[in-house]
């Protein structure tokens, strides 16, 4: 069976939360239904943007479930399991097969410390073995400088598939597209970048301000796949406008507050992160107004 499992535009969810950091699930169905009904292919959840690393296990299962739930027959939802603590992952990794997840990802165990690359492709291996579910590794600078040499070896690991590649390094990228006979899943993870990594074999992207515009990532993965390279390059250019306001009002909170405005009670980040007082909120509406986000 062919590794390539995923392709497309997947959001990386994020997640609403209240201010004791449980999980709005009302206003987290909402947010996956409207992501579905414009045509997105998966979900990646309990990632960076939805803040997994920060928010408690019991949260973490709850959101998998949701999207589960939501998707069923539908689209496919690939779980971030990892955590600060590996057997915390583990059992991530456990209950994702039980609710029917299509598959795992996870970056390096408890980041602050030095692992071997025997050790972090173990950690993978028994992700693996855990859950049965394919691997998809999450390829940061936190795997090494070489990232070609990392992703070599991980392919060798039962389980694995391939990797959510979060780098700009994209010859490194074309290389990994060609491991395995090319039979690697690599999705790309720059949102601002989504065209470099077509252009060099990636299957699709995953991304956090997918959230907010997912029709024209689909647009743009749409005219790329149809060689209609010059508009795919003009929706990148258009998509980076929007991106950069994101930026400049730190990019998850901003996501959150922006679906608050949309009606989508999503709450703040993970205490003790950014907090929108009235005007900051105004100026980021007004500002991606301008950007040319369709709100």
């Amino acid at each position: 069976m062919s590794n390539k499992l995923f392709s497309g535009i997947m959001p990386a969810l994020i997640t609403p939360i209240d201010e004791k950091g449980h999980l709005k699930e009302a206003c987290a169905v909402d947010i996956m239904q409207r992501l579905l009904s414009q045509g997105v292919d998966g979900f990646y959840a309990n990632g960076a943007t939805g803040e997994g690393l920060f928010l408690s296990e019991q949260t973490r299962r709850e959101n998998a479930q949701a999207a589960v739930a939501v998707c069923r027959g539908r689209a496919r939802v690939i779980n971030h399991v990892g955590a600060v603590d590996a057997l915390e992952a583990l059992r991530l990794a456990r209950h994702s097969a039980e609710i029917g997840c299509d598959a795992i990802s996870s970056l390096i165990p408890n980041y602050i410390r030095k692992y071997t690359i025997d050790q972090i492709l173990d950690y993978y291996r028994q992700l693996h073995l855990e859950s049965g579910l394919p691997v998809l590794v999450y390829c940061t600078n936190l795997v090494g400088s070489d990232p070609y040499e990392f992703m070599r070896r991980a392919m060798e690991v039962e389980g694995v598939i391939g990797c959510k590649y979060t780098l700009s390094d994209y010859y490194s990228m074309q290389r990994i597209t060609d491991l395995n006979g090319g039979d690697v899943n690599v999705i790309n993870g720059p949102d601002e970048m989504l065209i470099c990594g077509l252009t060099m074999g990636a299957d699709g992207g995953i991304g956090s301000t997918y959230n907010l515009m997912p029709e024209r990532f689909l647009r743009l993965f749409k005219a790329f796949r149809e060689g209609r390279f010059e508009d795919a390059r003009r929706e990148q250019v258009g998509i980076n406008r929007v991106i950069s306001v994101l930026l400049n009002h730190d990019c998850i909170p901003a996501i959150k507050q922006t679906f608050t405005y949309l009606g989508y009670p999503a709450g703040n980040i993970a205490y003790p992160g950014k907090v929108f007082d009235a005007e900051e909120a105004r100026t980021l509406i007004y500002e991606l107004k301008e950007a040319g986000l369709e709100i």
